[in-house]
């Protein structure tokens, strides 16, 4: 996938911006505040249709600007598209190829884009919400089925939390029953997930950090099971009815599965560095992006965002070295400018212009 040019009307700081990228390696560098990361979120907003630091559309408008503009000629799988997506205080209006997007899941199947920011090195210490979510979108990929399977769980999951909040026991018995079975469905395909990116995931991160250290990915289930048994999942459903009209809501069950980071045996959230977090953080990122490429030929937009500011220097040239062997588009922002010599583009931002 790659992301042709770029124009801009009244997104963040941005009154206008037209870009023509490189389809290999964009410099975006400058001093603090003056648009770099707003930049390189209109990009990532193109492909997810999300940003990385907000939910609310109103944070992506200019100071007293009633809409935003993202326009972009992007090619993916081969074939050019024209995208404008609009966003307002009302929301966002997605325009493909002239045509109007009504549903997401039409959209992001074709365009998608990864971003490491200072933000998401919290994803694996704070948020199991999101890793959730990115994991979901990531197996959906991979794999078609998953989807059709986490929405038939949530429908499930959803009708059980309803019954639980009015206090009704009657029908437990069978909504538990559905969830043991739907539950034992996704949580298989998550372990076969997580299975394969350890196939890979050590050696991305010895190319990335030059260290022999063992990295792992591990899958925590919310319900503990011996080889993903239906009836051991009914078992602890049943004796969790307690806990679960207690609080009103199902407590335990796919929707509340973990995941996290493994160092020679250290998990993350208690023992990782910043730097460590981060590099991890790339490394997972990468393995999934490995994936992606070499078993559907589709090769995400990157975007790193301040990512070598707390990486010594040893690490940011075996970083770099990995980074000139992708054949993914890729968008780096940095204080610093960049050498004459660096391949690909540079974009120097100055109060929301690129100069």
């Amino acid at each position: 996938m790659i992301i042709r040019n770029l124009e801009l009307s009244h997104f963040r700081n941005y009154s206008r911006c037209i870009a023509e990228l490189s389809p290999e390696i964009n410099w975006i560098y400058g001093a603090n505040g003056q648009g770099k990361t707003n930049l390189v979120e209109a990009l990532y907003y193109l492909c997810n249709l999300e940003s990385f630091r907000t939910r609310k559309t109103p944070h992506l408008l200019q100071e007293k600007s009633a809409e935003a503009v993202i326009k972009a000629q992007v090619e993916s799988k081969n074939v050019q598209h024209q995208i404008r997506v609009n966003l307002s205080n009302k929301g966002r209006q997605v325009i493909l190829d002239n045509s109007l997007v009504r549903k997401v899941s039409e959209y992001t199947p074709s365009f998608m884009a990864f971003a490491l920011t200072p933000e998401d090195v919290n994803l694996f210490r704070n948020v199991p919400q999101e890793r959730r979510k990115f994991f979901n979108r990531i197996i959906s990929f991979n794999d078609s089925i998953y989807i059709k399977n986490f929405q038939e769980y949530s429908k499930i999951i959803s009708e059980k939390n309803a019954l639980l909040k009015q206090g009704n026991t009657d029908q437990l018995p069978l909504w538990n029953s559905m969830l043991a079975r739907s539950a034992v469905k996704l949580m298989k395909q998550r372990n076969n997930f997580v299975e394969l990116i350890n196939n890979y995931l050590s050696d991305v991160f010895k190319g990335l950090s030059g260290r022999d250290a063992l990295l792992k990915l591990v899958y925590k289930p919310s319900l503990s099971t011996n080889n993903f048994q239906e009836s051991e999942l009914l078992v602890q459903l049943e004796k969790n009815l307690t806990r679960d009209l207690q609080y009103g809501f199902a407590v335990t069950g796919p929707h509340r599965d973990e995941y996290h980071l493994m160092l020679d045996g250290k998990k993350d959230r208690d023992y990782f560095s910043q730097g460590e977090f981060r590099i991890t953080n790339l490394s997972l990122i990468m393995t999934i992006n490995l994936l992606l490429c070499d078993r559907y030929s589709f090769s995400p937009v990157l975007i790193f965002d301040d990512l070598f500011s707390e990486l010594d220097d040893e690490v940011i040239k075996s970083v770099f070295k990995y980074f000139l062997q992708l054949k993914n588009q890729i968008f780096i922002t940095s204080t610093s400018e960049p050498l004459k010599s660096s391949p690909g583009k540079q974009f120097q931002v100055v109060k929301g212009q690129l100069v």
